[in-house]
């Protein structure tokens, strides 16, 4: 009854003077608070922040907003609990949120499940059999601005073929790249080779129609990894894992986007022509696959 009590005083007068009426301490009276209620006080302190945020930029959602109160105020907080603090707060978002629609492309290869990875399915012994490819996001200028990196990369011989930096992670990008890498490839051997996979994960940028057709057109063969496995393409995790753990300092001081695709550009030809590899016999990707090409079928 007093913490009923107490809940109904908890709008008229203050924290200490509630427990006086009440005869309870404070322990008493926050321990038996509903969690909602508890969890909103752990975080009343960033209210009005918030909703400066969501005035000034009305698109905004949770992930954005997330963002904001970093950038702007220096406070990190989890995604979950500022989505549940705006549900609690009442502070309904103003943008129509929208479902993008899937691509026909998108909707075939998820019915065909684990069918479209072809990768998994064949022995690669040898460069030039399949190349994959990814994304990933590269922060730069002291923390204040991000762009996106995509790369083509044999599966075997670890070669970087092809590779595209923007400022925007659109199939242009990734179309960018494979473009590249399909020059690179006719460059060393003279031709495409008669089997060779493509491979990537089934991201809007990798199933879109642009991206499909310019890889078809070229008589490659298009693999997809199993949504939400992406151990089933290790060699791109990691050696993006390994470019951003080695070049993250050099990275933030870029100051503009020409110098960090310039920086990019030597870090990509260091790889390829100098950094020894354990899985190559200790040579550098492009030694190896040279050496390979003595000795390809013409």
């Amino acid at each position: 009854m007093e913490f009923a009590r107490a809940q109904v005083l908890g709008g008229i007068f203050s924290i200490n003077r509630i427990c006086q009426l009440c005869g309870i301490s404070k322990n008493t009276y926050y321990d038996h608070r509903h969690p909602d209620e508890r969890f909103t006080d752990k975080f009343k302190h960033l209210k009005t922040k918030v909703k400066k945020i969501i005035k000034d930029n009305g698109a905004y959602g949770v992930k954005r907003i997330q963002k904001a109160l970093s950038d702007e105020f220096k406070i990190e907080i989890g995604r979950d609990a500022l989505g549940r603090l705006l549900r609690l707060w009442s502070l309904g978002l103003n943008r129509k949120l929208r479902t993008s629609k899937k691509s026909v492309i998108k909707e075939i290869l998820e019915s065909l499940a684990d069918r479209v990875n072809l990768l998994i399915r064949t022995k690669i012994i040898e460069p030039f059999q399949a190349m994959s490819s990814d994304i990933t996001e590269i922060i730069y200028n002291h923390g204040k601005d991000k762009a996106y990196l995509a790369v083509h990369k044999d599966v075997f011989g670890q070669q970087v073929y092809g590779w595209a930096l923007g400022m925007t992670m659109e199939a242009k990008l990734v179309i960018a790249s494979f473009k590249q890498a399909i020059l690179t490839i006719k460059k060393l051997l003279g031709k495409l080779p008669k089997k060779l996979l493509s491979h990537s994960d089934q991201g809007s940028q990798y199933t879109s129609y642009e991206y499909v057709e310019t890889v078809l057109k070229t008589g490659l063969t298009l693999s997809y990894s199993t949504p939400g496995t992406p151990t089933e393409n290790p060699g791109q995790e990691s050696f993006f894992g390994r470019l951003k753990d080695e070049c993250k300092e050099e990275f933030l001081e870029m100051e503009t986007f020409e110098k960090l695709e310039k920086l990019i550009g030597q870090k990509i030809s260091y790889y390829n022509d100098k950094r020894l590899h354990t899985s190559l016999g200790l040579q550098s990707p492009k030694k190896f696959t040279l050496n390979f090409i003595k000795n390809f079928p013409k």
